[in-house]
């Protein structure tokens, strides 16, 4: 209930900040196209151990903030969890189905106002990166 009531709310405001990274919006990855973003192995591969884990910060060696993004496993890691940075616990790291409500979206889209800093470090996700993890977090079901 929670969530839906979150959609209606994020509906109701009119824009859709994510409309553009939506998955029909633009070109995949030529060299990953076979994988599919609204599936996990497809947004880790793609977008994950390319732009998360290759930086030793979300890998399963050296999980930051205790967010491994390289194994088999991160949608149960991450769905309807709460952030643990200190003041932004209330956020969720990732709602199921609903990207634009997801914490993590606003570190990759540096929305995420003063909790922590944008993701990844080394700069901004590619957009088809972006819109990979849209794709996935809308195909996720809500529990």
């Amino acid at each position: 209930m929670r969530h839906a009531t979150l959609a209606l709310l994020l509906v109701a405001c009119g824009s859709d900040p994510v409309a553009p990274l939506r998955p029909d919006s633009g070109a995949t990855d030529a060299n990953l196209a076979a994988l599919s973003c609204a599936e996990e192995e497809g947004v880790r591969r793609r977008v994950f151990e390319r732009y998360c884990g290759d930086a030793d910060c979300h890998d399963a060696d050296r999980p930051e903030a205790g967010m491994d993004l390289v194994t088999p496993g991160v949608t149960e890691r991450l769905s309807d969890r709460n952030s643990v940075i200190e003041g932004c616990e209330e956020r969720v790291v990732v709602v199921p189905g609903v990207a634009r409500a997801s914490f993590m979206l606003d570190k990759v889209l540096a929305t995420q106002g003063g909790c922590g800093d944008p993701m990844p470090l080394e700069g901004d996700l590619p957009l088809e990166g972006r819109r990979c993890l849209v794709e996935w977090i809308d195909a996720l079901e809500a529990p």
